[in-house]
């Protein structure tokens, strides 16, 4: 659905984000504008509670499979925003670090961390939002 001449939404491909208010990605020429995600799976169950690790893979997974819709991947990425709606320890931060070089690997896009007091449902630990540029060749 275009919303004007160089603006795309990307679909929704779960039925959470069907009924969520805003596009699960929005496209402007070459950049993508991903939404924050939460660990929400695909049937919009959030995971992990308590659990900053396995919060912050869902949130990954769900990155990655709005970058396959269009024919991107994780190495696309320009910029990540995390907020963080935890108590930031040492631990928390070496457990996001490893969480994030798992999908990155040495890759490190510009980022930005910030401490919220809350997020979108209580249980929510952590919502990561990505900026990507895609190539020419990508829908």
């Amino acid at each position: 659905m275009m919303s004007g001449r160089h603006i795309i939404s990307i679909a929704p491909e779960w039925e959470w984000e069907r009924s969520m208010p805003p596009a699960p990605a929005i496209r402007c020429g070459n950049m993508l504008y991903l939404s924050g995600q939460i660990a929400l799976a695909p049937d919009g169950k959030l995971i992990g509670e308590g659990d900053l690790t396995v919060q912050a893979h869902q949130c990954f997974r769900n990155i990655q499979s709005i970058l396959a819709r269009v024919g991107s991947s994780m190495s696309d990425i320009v910029k990540l925003t995390t907020y963080f709606a935890c108590t930031m320890t040492d631990a928390v931060r070496e457990d996001y670090w490893a969480v994030r070089k798992h999908y990155f690997g040495d890759y490190k896009p510009a980022s930005t961390g910030v401490q919220v007091a809350a997020l979108v449902y209580p249980a929510v630990m952590l919502e990561v939002e990505a900026v990507a540029f895609l190539a020419d060749h990508t829908a």
